[in-house]
């Protein structure tokens, strides 16, 4: 049987066409852990995937960290399609600013014959017969171009944990000179909140920072923590609307925000500032590289 999917591996977090989720990041271990819950085994180490995450790597081809953190959403595809040996054809892709110069290795990483692991206490068995090397950003596009056609000028902006993407599509054309990358993802705005709390003696993760953006948080201390959040995320949102003018970015334009940050900002994103025309969630990349990769 032969799996298409597509996996978007992010510094912050990994998502995969068929929407599983986690933390780009793991624990090793020569033993198991305590629970088989996002439990790997491979090449004779344990990983407990979705931990600690992983520090920033622009060639993610140095380290095994992201063939790693791949095969639980290989394990997860092969588990919905109620097989335990598969070939497996993947789709990922790369900032594109680093695409020309990335594809190819980007594509030998992941090219690696048979592989035999362990997920949740199942084994699995697959033949990673061809990988493909899609563009950011652009492939987030193609599930909606539908929806979009109508605009002959597209600015994407993609944010995300570690970086914001961004490119202009002309007659969904990328326009290669508008490319660029901002090291202002949502971890600035998550150590910024983190820090203010913590000088007020509160403790929070990422997810329950998460929560409180969201207005879903549980705390004894719900309403400062919610102040706090939102005193943040305004600044955070005037600080990227700033630096994208200063890439001379036109933000009447229609713009389409895309990625984890942008799903989680939501409606902050909308405002007289910004000629907004959509908002795609943290899985748009993942689902446009299976897209791409074709019936």
């Amino acid at each position: 049987m032969q799996i298409k999917l597509g996996i978007d591996n992010g510094n912050y977090n990994t998502k995969s066409s068929e929407h599983l989720l986690h933390a780009s990041g793991f624990t090793m271990s020569d033993r198991e852990f305590i629970t088989s819950d996002m439990q790997l085994f491979y090449d004779g180490a344990y990983y407990a995937v979705g931990g600690k995450r992983m520090s920033f790597q622009q060639d993610k081809t140095k380290e095994p960290d992201s063939f790693i953190l791949s095969l639980p959403s290989i394990a997860h595809a092969m588990k919905q399609a109620g097989v335990n040996e598969a070939e497996i054809v993947l789709g990922v892709g790369l900032p594109i600013d680093i695409y020309g110069t990335q594809k190819q290795a980007f594509r030998d990483y992941f090219l690696r014959g048979d592989v035999a692991f362990d997920f949740e206490e199942t084994s699995y068995r697959c033949h990673i017969a061809d990988c493909k090397v899609f563009a950011q950003g652009h492939a987030a596009l193609c599930r909606h171009y539908n929806a979009l056609k109508q605009y002959t000028t597209i600015t994407l902006v993609d944010i995300g944990g570690y970086t914001v993407d961004v490119l202009t599509l002309r007659e969904f054309k990328v326009d290669r000179g508008s490319c660029g990358s901002l090291r202002m993802g949502t971890i600035t705005l998550f150590n910024a909140i983190r820090g203010e709390l913590q000088r007020e003696n509160i403790i929070l993760s990422d997810a329950l920072i998460g929560d409180a953006i969201t207005g879903r948080i549980q705390h004894a201390d719900s309403a400062k923590i919610a102040a706090i959040a939102e005193r943040h995320v305004q600044h955070y949102h005037r600080e990227l609307l700033n630096a994208l003018r200063e890439r001379g970015i036109d933000l009447k334009l229609p713009t389409v925000f895309a990625g984890g940050g942008a799903e989680l900002l939501g409606g902050s994103l909308i405002s007289p500032e910004v000629a907004t025309v959509d908002i795609l969630d943290r899985f748009a990349n993942a689902e446009g590289y299976k897209l791409l990769l074709g019936q």
